[in-house]
């Protein structure tokens, strides 16, 4: 295993969330990149060998990414959730839970509605959507941005997506909310943790299956509708349509709500920022600036694979079962990638970043979130809505979403 003790004094312990309630710790991912081979993580809550690989740069993330045969992700997809488990379980009906062949049967399910080319077609309802949650906010004067921005925003989005009534927009709030406070890493332990996801997962499941029997009955142009007819011609089962549409909806929410919150914090906590982003969007390229906002902050700070075989990776040996956490969060502030990567940078010409991962698993929801983003900042700029801090951001308990909880505002 490659580290020392006098490396390991100044690495914090990345598999501990209060590692990251402060701050991501960019520092320590710095020196990790900076070291040759992979680091070695202890853990409490391991699969193997009572720790794990954090991989930390761009090239050697992208490798392993390309090579599902050698590293799967049937056994869990991000840490501390990674280990092997039973096949009847739920999750292996889940797009994030295969490797391929199969994997690419269960994605061309639903990967055509979010193309890039049919995504562009959704820019008038959702800016319809963003003007609606501004006209909410017109005349408060101090209100909690993520929840009245980065939590309602993305909700309601997805609910429009899936087909799901207006009425019942604020369920998705509530059941997106209590779903990722569940899967938070908490001193209960691992077992009270997936317990605490799985009930709020079978609530969303059961009103999911009544949306499938309601649009048999009255069909629609939304992915509810899309995916039943596909689960009644028998391309996906039952268990599959389940789990297809929790994940619109789970991952549809959560990366989107991290990047409106934590861009808005960055615009409030840096003025330099702040006149960024004005410029950007009256330069017209609130579509770079988008993507450079989910570059830095990284929602998913990391997903997770299980070596299925030994194999060399950046000249570490690892080993048959180890697990290989992938921190997108450091890769994407590579120096060997991005030019001056700490530094924000709308007009960078280094736009391929890892915030929805790559190969295979690469995030299908990449276009609609940035352009929720996008229309977001636009609509922001047009309506001449200049916020200020109103109190202290508050993070999430998670080493595995860089959650911001709250975010107080006031009118500036």
């Amino acid at each position: 295993m490659t580290g020392s003790t006098a490396v390991e004094d100044v690495i914090p312990d990345l598999s501990d969330p209060r590692t990251f309630v402060d701050a991501v710790p960019h520092d320590g991912f710095r020196r990790l990149r900076e070291r040759d081979g992979l680091y070695w993580q202890p853990a409490k809550a391991s699969p193997a060998r009572g720790g794990y690989w954090a991989v930390t740069r761009f090239e050697d993330i992208v490798a392993i990414e390309q090579d599902p045969s050698a590293f799967t992700s049937t056994h869990g997809v991000s840490y501390p959730m990674i280990f092997p488990f039973p096949a009847p379980a739920p999750m292996c009906d889940n797009l994030m839970f295969t490797d391929p062949p199969r994997h690419a049967g269960l994605r061309r399910a639903a990967a055509a509605g979010f193309g890039p080319r049919v995504v562009a077609n959704f820019d008038p309802w959702i800016r319809e959507i963003v003007r609606e949650v501004i006209a909410d906010v017109e005349s408060v004067t101090e209100f909690d941005y993520v929840d009245k921005f980065a939590r309602t925003i993305p909700a309601y989005v997805i609910a429009k997506v899936l087909g799901c009534p207006r009425e019942d927009r604020e369920r998705i709030v509530d059941w997106t909310n209590r779903l990722f406070a569940a899967g938070m890493q908490t001193e209960d332990g691992m077992a009270a943790q997936i317990a605490a996801v799985q009930l709020v997962q079978e609530e969303i499941q059961a009103y999911c299956a009544d949306m499938q029997e309601r649009k048999r009955k009255e069909p629609a142009d939304d992915m509810f509708t899309a995916l039943a007819k596909i689960a009644d011609a028998g391309d996906i089962t039952q268990s599959e349509f389940l789990q297809w549409t929790l994940l619109i909806l789970a991952a549809g929410f959560e990366t989107t709500h991290t990047a409106i919150g934590q861009s808005m914090r960055m615009i409030l906590e840096n003025e330099d920022i702040r006149a960024a982003t004005d410029r950007a969007v009256d330069e017209g390229i609130s579509g770079k600036l988008a993507n450079e906002f989910i570059r830095v902050i990284s929602p998913a700070m990391q997903m997770a694979r299980l070596a299925t075989r030994d194999v060399e990776v950046a000249g570490t040996q690892v080993l048959q079962g180890d697990a290989v956490v992938l921190y997108f969060v450091s890769a994407n502030r590579d120096g060997s990638v991005f030019a001056k990567p700490d530094t924000f940078n709308p007009w960078r010409t280094e736009t391929a970043t890892l915030a929805f991962g790559s190969g295979v698993h690469r995030c299908i929801g990449s276009y609609l979130a940035k352009l929720e983003v996008q229309i977001l900042f636009e609509e922001l700029r047009a309506a001449g809505i200049r916020l200020r801090l109103n109190g202290a951001p508050k993070r999430g308990w998670s080493n595995f979403i860089n959650q911001i909880t709250e975010l107080p505002v006031a009118r500036a």
